[in-house]
């Protein structure tokens, strides 16, 4: 019998980022890159289409944020599909953004090929993981394990999302198509459930310097 393929959509707006991780991912005999997409809308086509078992994405895209953003509709659409984040930036805030997204697994560009395969591998088969440095792993993991105790709804996790990613109240709204008054209701209310008094104090908790690969 052949070996089970597991099928992968490359989202990288950076031709030569994409090309080398299309040639590393098609050297693996059990993982085949079935397409690939150079910004946001043309992802979730490239998502509907193909029905891949795993997209691998930046957070930034296009010049934006808008690996958060993709990553929540590329979840919450039917079929789900998994989604990795690879990423040049790996502050707790970063991490912790794509943890509100969804995500299921996330990988620093300073890892290894071969961690960054492994990871694949362990994703595709439902297991998550984070490879994003010692410092800031513990640093995401604190609010993590935070917002799991607060009781934060869903809607309250995307807005923090969007805080993380230091969107201002009216671009929450306009992204998530709610009203102004509602998102500082929303604000207030996560604030006050992660037991802090400003947006401030919540970036103080996810301080940490931001390492380009």
């Amino acid at each position: 019998m052949s070996p089970r393929v597991i099928e992968i959509l490359l989202v990288e707006d950076h031709p030569l980022v994409r090309l080398g991780l299309r040639t590393v991912i098609d050297a693996q005999p059990d993982m085949r890159v079935v397409g690939e997409s150079a910004s946001a809308d043309s992802a979730v086509a490239a998502a509907q289409e193909l029905t891949p078992e795993l997209v691998i994405l930046p957070l930034r895209l296009e010049g934006e944020l808008r690996g958060v953003e993709l990553c929540r509709e590329l979840k919450s659409a039917r079929p789900a599909v998994r989604v990795l984040i690879y990423t040049s930036y790996n502050s707790a805030e970063d991490a912790s953004a794509s943890f509100l997204s969804g995500a299921d697994s996330f990988v620093y560009k300073g890892e290894e090929s071969a961690r960054l395969l492994d990871t694949l591998r362990a994703t595709a088969a439902g297991r998550r993981t984070w490879l994003l440095g010692v410092e800031t792993q513990d640093q995401s993991a604190r609010l993590e394990d935070a917002v799991e105790r607060s009781g934060l709804t869903q809607r309250e996790r995307e807005v923090l999302g969007f805080m993380l990613q230091r969107f201002t109240n009216a671009q929450i709204a306009n992204e998530l198509f709610i009203e102004l008054p509602t998102v500082k209701t929303h604000v207030r209310s996560i604030l006050a459930k992660l037991g802090l008094r400003s947006r401030q104090e919540l970036f103080s908790s996810t301080a940490s310097s931001r390492t380009n690969a």
